[in-house]
Protein backbone atom coordinates (compact mmCIF):
# COMPACT_ATOMS: atom_id res chain seq x y z
CA UNK A 1 0.00 0.00 0.00
CA UNK A 2 1.13 3.57 -0.66
CA UNK A 3 2.05 6.24 1.83
CA UNK A 4 -1.21 8.01 0.97
CA UNK A 5 -3.17 4.96 2.08
CA UNK A 6 -1.52 4.83 5.48
CA UNK A 7 -1.97 8.58 5.86
CA UNK A 8 -5.68 8.07 5.16
CA UNK A 9 -5.86 5.43 7.90
CA UNK A 10 -4.15 7.84 10.31
CA UNK A 11 -6.74 10.50 9.47
CA UNK A 12 -9.55 8.03 10.18
CA UNK A 13 -8.09 7.16 13.56
CA UNK A 14 -7.48 10.81 14.43
CA UNK A 15 -11.01 11.85 13.53
CA UNK A 16 -12.55 8.93 15.38
CA UNK A 17 -10.61 9.79 18.53
CA UNK A 18 -11.69 13.42 18.23
CA UNK A 19 -15.29 12.28 17.96
CA UNK A 20 -14.81 9.92 20.89
CA UNK A 21 -13.46 12.72 23.04
CA UNK A 22 -16.48 14.88 22.31
CA UNK A 23 -18.85 12.04 23.08
CA UNK A 24 -17.13 11.09 26.32
CA UNK A 25 -17.28 14.70 27.48
CA UNK A 26 -20.96 14.97 26.54
CA UNK A 27 -21.83 11.87 28.57
CA UNK A 28 -19.92 13.13 31.61
CA UNK A 29 -21.52 16.58 31.47
CA UNK A 30 -25.03 15.26 30.86
CA UNK A 31 -24.96 12.71 33.68
CA UNK A 32 -23.52 15.27 36.07
CA UNK A 33 -26.26 17.73 35.08
CA UNK A 34 -28.97 15.20 35.90
CA UNK A 35 -27.47 13.91 39.14
CA UNK A 36 -26.84 17.43 40.43
CA UNK A 37 -30.11 18.92 39.06
CA UNK A 38 -28.06 21.56 37.24
CA UNK A 39 -29.28 22.62 33.81
CA UNK A 40 -26.63 25.30 33.21
CA UNK A 41 -24.83 23.19 30.59
CA UNK A 42 -27.82 21.63 28.88
CA UNK A 43 -27.86 24.03 25.94
CA UNK A 44 -24.12 23.53 25.37
CA UNK A 45 -24.56 19.75 25.39
CA UNK A 46 -27.42 19.91 22.91
CA UNK A 47 -25.55 22.34 20.64
CA UNK A 48 -22.41 20.19 20.78
CA UNK A 49 -24.26 17.31 19.18
CA UNK A 50 -24.03 19.08 15.82
CA UNK A 51 -20.23 18.79 15.87
CA UNK A 52 -20.48 15.08 16.62
CA UNK A 53 -22.90 14.62 13.72
CA UNK A 54 -20.57 16.48 11.36
CA UNK A 55 -17.66 14.27 12.37
CA UNK A 56 -19.78 11.18 11.85
CA UNK A 57 -20.58 12.20 8.27
CA UNK A 58 -16.95 13.09 7.55
CA UNK A 59 -15.61 9.80 8.91
CA UNK A 60 -18.14 7.76 6.99
CA UNK A 61 -17.20 9.59 3.80
CA UNK A 62 -13.51 9.00 4.50
CA UNK A 63 -14.15 5.29 5.04
CA UNK A 64 -15.96 5.00 1.73
CA UNK A 65 -13.18 6.86 -0.08
CA UNK A 66 -10.49 4.61 1.39
CA UNK A 67 -12.38 1.48 0.33
CA UNK A 68 -13.03 2.85 -3.16
CA UNK A 69 -9.52 4.19 -3.81
CA UNK A 70 -7.33 1.56 -2.16
CA UNK A 71 -9.46 -1.62 -1.89
CA UNK A 72 -7.85 -2.59 1.43
CA UNK A 73 -7.73 -6.24 2.44
CA UNK A 74 -7.38 -8.34 5.59
CA UNK A 75 -6.39 -6.33 8.68
CA UNK A 76 -6.63 -2.95 6.94
CA UNK A 77 -10.14 -3.70 5.70
CA UNK A 78 -11.16 -4.75 9.23
CA UNK A 79 -9.87 -1.42 10.50
CA UNK A 80 -11.87 0.65 8.02
CA UNK A 81 -15.05 -1.36 8.59
CA UNK A 82 -14.52 -1.20 12.35
CA UNK A 83 -14.11 2.57 12.29
CA UNK A 84 -17.29 2.88 10.24
CA UNK A 85 -19.25 0.84 12.79
CA UNK A 86 -17.75 2.49 15.87
CA UNK A 87 -18.60 5.91 14.46
CA UNK A 88 -22.27 4.95 14.36
CA UNK A 89 -22.23 3.82 18.00
CA UNK A 90 -20.50 7.01 19.09
CA UNK A 91 -23.14 9.09 17.33
CA UNK A 92 -25.89 7.18 19.12
CA UNK A 93 -24.16 7.67 22.48
CA UNK A 94 -24.03 11.41 21.78
CA UNK A 95 -27.77 11.43 21.01
CA UNK A 96 -28.45 9.64 24.29
CA UNK A 97 -26.30 12.19 26.14
CA UNK A 98 -28.56 14.89 24.70
CA UNK A 99 -31.59 12.96 25.96
CA UNK A 100 -30.05 12.79 29.44
CA UNK A 101 -29.31 16.51 29.34
CA UNK A 102 -32.91 17.27 28.42
CA UNK A 103 -34.08 15.13 31.32
CA UNK A 104 -31.82 17.20 33.55
CA UNK A 105 -33.74 20.30 32.52
CA UNK A 106 -36.98 18.58 33.49
CA UNK A 107 -35.43 17.52 36.79
CA UNK A 108 -34.60 21.13 37.63
CA UNK A 109 -38.07 22.38 36.71
CA UNK A 110 -40.22 19.64 38.22
CA UNK A 111 -37.98 17.45 40.41
CA UNK A 112 -37.15 13.75 40.37
CA UNK A 113 -37.58 10.72 42.56
CA UNK A 114 -34.87 9.69 45.03
CA UNK A 115 -31.56 9.05 43.29
CA UNK A 116 -30.04 6.20 45.28
CA UNK A 117 -26.49 4.86 45.29
CA UNK A 118 -27.32 2.21 42.70
CA UNK A 119 -28.24 4.83 40.11
CA UNK A 120 -25.07 6.77 40.87
CA UNK A 121 -23.04 3.57 40.54
CA UNK A 122 -24.72 2.94 37.22
CA UNK A 123 -23.75 6.41 36.02
CA UNK A 124 -20.12 5.97 37.10
CA UNK A 125 -19.91 2.53 35.53
CA UNK A 126 -21.36 3.65 32.21
CA UNK A 127 -18.99 6.60 31.94
CA UNK A 128 -16.10 4.26 32.68
CA UNK A 129 -17.29 1.83 30.01
CA UNK A 130 -17.29 4.57 27.36
CA UNK A 131 -13.79 5.67 28.36
CA UNK A 132 -12.45 2.11 28.45
CA UNK A 133 -13.98 1.27 25.07
CA UNK A 134 -12.17 4.23 23.53
CA UNK A 135 -8.93 3.30 25.30
CA UNK A 136 -9.31 -0.24 23.95
CA UNK A 137 -9.61 1.19 20.44
CA UNK A 138 -6.50 3.33 20.85
CA UNK A 139 -4.40 0.35 21.91
CA UNK A 140 -6.39 -2.29 20.02
CA UNK A 141 -6.53 -3.99 23.40
CA UNK A 142 -8.83 -6.98 23.28
CA UNK A 143 -8.63 -7.67 27.01
CA UNK A 144 -9.78 -4.18 27.94
CA UNK A 145 -12.57 -4.54 25.39
CA UNK A 146 -13.68 -7.81 26.98
CA UNK A 147 -13.73 -6.15 30.39
CA UNK A 148 -16.10 -3.52 29.00
CA UNK A 149 -18.38 -6.29 27.82
CA UNK A 150 -18.35 -7.96 31.21
CA UNK A 151 -19.19 -4.66 32.92
CA UNK A 152 -22.47 -4.49 31.01
CA UNK A 153 -23.97 -7.27 33.14
CA UNK A 154 -23.78 -5.11 36.27
CA UNK A 155 -25.41 -2.18 34.44
CA UNK A 156 -28.36 -4.40 33.49
CA UNK A 157 -28.64 -5.53 37.12
CA UNK A 158 -28.59 -1.95 38.38
CA UNK A 159 -31.33 -0.98 35.92
CA UNK A 160 -33.56 -3.73 37.28
CA UNK A 161 -32.85 -2.53 40.83
CA UNK A 162 -33.73 1.03 39.84
CA UNK A 163 -37.15 -0.03 38.54
CA UNK A 164 -37.87 -1.89 41.75
CA UNK A 165 -36.75 0.92 44.05
CA UNK A 166 -38.59 3.66 42.17
CA UNK A 167 -41.76 1.57 42.24
CA UNK A 168 -41.45 1.18 45.99
CA UNK A 169 -40.79 4.93 46.37
CA UNK A 170 -44.02 5.71 44.52
CA UNK A 171 -46.00 3.18 46.55
CA UNK A 172 -44.69 4.58 49.84
CA UNK A 173 -45.30 8.20 48.87
CA UNK A 174 -41.62 9.20 48.79
CA UNK A 175 -42.02 10.46 45.22
CA UNK A 176 -44.72 10.93 42.63
CA UNK A 177 -45.07 8.96 39.43
CA UNK A 178 -43.55 11.66 37.20
CA UNK A 179 -40.49 12.01 39.43
CA UNK A 180 -39.92 8.27 39.33
CA UNK A 181 -40.29 8.19 35.56
CA UNK A 182 -37.57 10.83 35.17
CA UNK A 183 -35.13 8.76 37.20
CA UNK A 184 -36.02 5.61 35.29
CA UNK A 185 -35.68 7.41 31.96
CA UNK A 186 -32.21 8.52 33.05
CA UNK A 187 -31.32 4.96 34.05
CA UNK A 188 -32.63 3.53 30.79
CA UNK A 189 -30.59 6.01 28.75
CA UNK A 190 -27.52 4.96 30.75
CA UNK A 191 -28.24 1.31 29.99
CA UNK A 192 -28.48 2.08 26.27
CA UNK A 193 -25.19 4.00 26.38
CA UNK A 194 -23.62 0.94 28.00
CA UNK A 195 -24.98 -1.22 25.16
CA UNK A 196 -23.30 1.02 22.58
CA UNK A 197 -20.03 0.98 24.54
CA UNK A 198 -20.29 -2.82 24.46
CA UNK A 199 -20.80 -2.69 20.69
CA UNK A 200 -17.61 -0.63 20.39
CA UNK A 201 -15.76 -3.16 22.54
CA UNK A 202 -16.95 -5.98 20.27
CA UNK A 203 -15.68 -4.08 17.23
CA UNK A 204 -12.31 -3.50 18.89
CA UNK A 205 -11.92 -7.25 19.41
CA UNK A 206 -12.73 -7.74 15.74
CA UNK A 207 -10.16 -5.11 14.79
CA UNK A 208 -7.49 -6.61 17.02
CA UNK A 209 -7.90 -10.28 16.21
CA UNK A 210 -10.55 -10.81 13.57
CA UNK A 211 -12.69 -12.65 16.12
CA UNK A 212 -16.44 -12.02 15.94
CA UNK A 213 -17.83 -11.98 19.49
CA UNK A 214 -21.15 -10.21 18.87
CA UNK A 215 -24.08 -12.00 20.50
CA UNK A 216 -21.77 -14.25 22.55
CA UNK A 217 -22.21 -12.30 25.82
Amino acid sequence: MTRHFFNALDVLKRDLLAMGGLVETAVARATRAFLESDDSEVDAIVDGDAEVNALELRIEEECLKVMALYAPTAKDLRFVVGVFKITNDLERIADLAVNVAERARGAVLEGVGPIDDDVREMSDRVRRMVRMALDAFVGLDGEVAREVMRMDDRVDELLRDAYEKQSKAVDSGLTDFKGAVRVLSFAKYLERIADHATNIAEDVIYLASGDVVKHQY
